[in-house]
């Protein structure tokens, strides 16, 4: 979804909960379009973990470890941000929207979580593109259209031979190759 609003490879991407299965994917997807990603969680030390576990898989990735359990934390971990994305356990709100609403130079904002309370406040799970204070924010339902597409497709793909392994590289690059198709 950011994909289509700005240039990967020049963003700076704040994934919140990226200590979570959903949030390691993120962070590491982002760094292998480019994007220098801050990998956020409660503990600074848990989002550094992620970090390394991604640089070993990418070493030219441009990553680094944030807190998110405070109010200034978030704050400092937003700072220049063009992407944020909420990763986080159902139900749990990771930020308010008067933060998020106040980053300047916000393009995208991406809540993966589809049961209320949302994890960005301020966005629904059936926003797509939805523009709020001048930024493009989508909800779980929004990315969930292209994410059954994927599915399908993967699937489809593991029908044609019994070898194949998919990871989340290999899903992005069907993503994207839907992306360009017709």
């Amino acid at each position: 979804a950011a994909a289509a609003h700005l240039d990967l490879g020049a963003a700076r991407a704040l994934v919140l909960a990226s200590t979570g299965p959903v949030g390691r994917r993120v962070v590491q997807l982002l760094a292998g379009r480019g994007a220098e990603v801050r990998a956020a969680s409660r503990s600074r030390q848990r989002a550094a973990e992620v970090c390394q576990s991604v640089a070993a898989r990418l070493p030219s990735a441009r990553l680094s470890a944030h807190a998110s359990d405070s109010a200034e934390e978030l704050q400092q971990a937003t700072d220049g941000v063009d992407v944020i994305v909420a990763a986080g356990a159902a139900g749990v709100e990771l930020m308010t929207a008067k933060v998020w609403e106040s980053c300047p130079g916000l393009k995208v904002a991406i809540d993966l979580n589809a049961v209320p309370p949302a994890g960005l406040s301020g966005i629904e799970p059936t926003d797509r593109a939805t523009g709020r204070h001048g930024v493009s924010c989508y909800g779980a339902i929004g990315v969930g259209g292209v994410k059954m597409k994927i599915h399908k497709a993967a699937i489809r793909r593991l029908f044609e031979s019994n070898d194949q392994v998919l990871d989340a590289e290999e899903i992005l690059h069907i993503g994207q190759s839907l992306q360009r198709s017709p």
